[in-house]
């Protein structure tokens, strides 16, 4: 069930919320259990056998964090990421490594061709980190099942993120305080959903057709690729800015505050604050189980530098079992490389202007990889910068639509002068003007859902 479709706002969403705080006035487990059935039909309504599964995955990591909590034992921590990781593994990167086998050994093991089950990665990622947090005492007392089951499974953060933590979830959850409506959280997280929809139905949708159209063509020319590379840009932020504000907005109205995950990354000085400010809880998650186990920064320069690329190398392997994206991760990984021995190691500093450019030119032509189908395609995209001739530019400009600048110049004040979502969770108040502009935005993208893409992340 996505966000942007007509049973989720007209039926799913309103029936949730209401069951949840009525239910909580009898009985505050029943209205969690309420609020995790919801949880469990929303994620099987894309796939039903796939909530087999994700109960599978809750019992398990239950059960181990059950005995870490008794034993404390290291091993039990091992065993737990370890399964973790192998259901990942084989849900999610089977395909790719036998294929790679075949391609080395000439060998003809056979395909699974399985459908990635919906938001493996954020689930799974989620149930390491609690692992951790009750193996490390992160943890101040013992969750019930219901409790830890909705961490897990709570449907606005469940198939895209934000990737949250046990520590900061599982005690909302439990809070008795937000077991009753709160009208200034249900304001706030209509208002910030309402942005969220916007973002994704009337920005990320339409810069989608434009994006699409370069990567189909067989010798695209330069204004091409520039535009079409550009709307992947701006399509890719407003649609993961678009469900990362919707999934905050949609935890206010259950009073769960939501970690934010999007922050105005593409007003970023330098490719290592651009990795702070996207897809923030992932960033977290690698930093503390990857970067920091190998050593961070303190067991040398060369040491730093291949731990920061081999985290981005692993972030790309993440986002898609493809080589594309880990010469992508690689790719970003080896430039925050730079930028460290740029800044810290030889102390230089761009002016902010040229560090705003080399960071947007890097972060926009980069992710030309991600989107092409092969190697050899992208590095056909790129041969095509270079290409100005009449011919081409002629062609383009007859097919160009008159719609498509002011497209790119709505997306261009949004990205640079709207306060990123945080600013209006922690600054707003509920007025009739907000409510008067969430209504209208939420009519103008009920209007445009006969042309709903999928939210890219769902990918990941």
């Amino acid at each position: 069930m996505l966000f942007c479709s007509y049973v989720f706002i007209i039926l799913f969403l309103p029936l949730t919320v209401a069951g949840y705080f009525l239910l909580n006035k009898v009985d505050t487990r029943a209205g969690r259990c309420w609020l995790l059935l919801a949880s469990f039909y929303f994620y099987a309504y894309f796939n039903w056998t796939y909530l087999f599964l994700l109960l599978g995955s809750l019992v398990v990591n239950y059960t181990i964090g059950f005995l870490i909590y008794s034993h404390r034992k290291r091993w039990l921590l091992i065993l737990g990421i370890t399964l973790n990781l192998l259901l990942l593994g084989y849900c999610k990167y089977y395909d790719f490594f036998v294929s790679n086998i075949n391609a080395l050994f000439g060998t003809d093991w056979v395909l699974k061709n399985m459908l990635l089950p919906l938001g493996i990665s954020f689930f799974t990622f989620q149930q390491i980190s609690y692992l951790s947090d009750v193996f490390h005492g992160e943890l101040k007392e013992r969750y019930s099942p219901l409790t830890y089951a909705l961490f897990v499974t709570f449907f606005p953060q469940l198939v895209a993120g934000p990737i949250v933590l046990a520590n900061e979830m599982m005690p909302q959850f439990a809070k008795k305080e937000n077991c009753t409506l709160n009208f200034a959280n249900l304001s706030c997280g209509i208002f910030v959903f309402s942005l969220g929809l916007a973002k994704k139905m009337l920005l990320a949708d339409n810069f989608a057709p434009l994006g699409d159209a370069l990567f189909v063509m067989d010798s695209p020319g330069v204004l091409d690729v520039i535009t079409g590379s550009l709307a992947y840009a701006f399509q890719i932020y407003f649609d993961f800015s678009g469900y990362s504000d919707m999934a905050i907005g949609i935890g206010l109205m259950f009073n769960i505050m939501l970690p934010v995950n999007f922050l105005s990354p593409y007003k970023s000085l330098n490719i290592q604050e651009f990795w702070r400010t996207w897809h923030i809880t992932l960033g977290r998650f690698l930093v503390n189980f990857i970067y920091f186990p190998m050593g961070g920064n303190r067991k040398g320069k060369l040491r730093t530098y291949f731990n920061l690329i081999f985290t981005f190398f692993l972030s790309g392997l993440w986002h898609g079992a493809n080589w594309l994206f880990v010469f992508w991760g690689t790719l970003n990984g080896v430039a925050v490389a730079i930028h460290r021995f740029w800044s810290k190691d030889l102390n230089m500093k761009l002016p902010r202007w040229a560090a705003f450019i080399v960071t947007f030119l890097f972060v926009w032509l980069s992710q030309i990889f991600v989107k092409c189908r092969s190697m050899g395609h992208a590095f056909d995209v790129f041969a095509a910068l270079g290409d100005f001739s009449s011919e081409k530019i002629a062609l383009y400009a007859e097919e160009f639509s008159s719609n498509t600048p002011w497209l790119f110049g709505i997306g261009i004040v949004i990205i640079f002068f709207m306060p990123p979502t945080d600013f209006f969770r922690k600054s707003f108040k509920p007025a009739v003007w907000n409510l008067a502009l969430s209504l209208i935005l939420i009519f103008w993208s009920v209007l445009s859902f006969n042309k709903i893409s999928p939210f890219i992340y769902f990918n990941f």
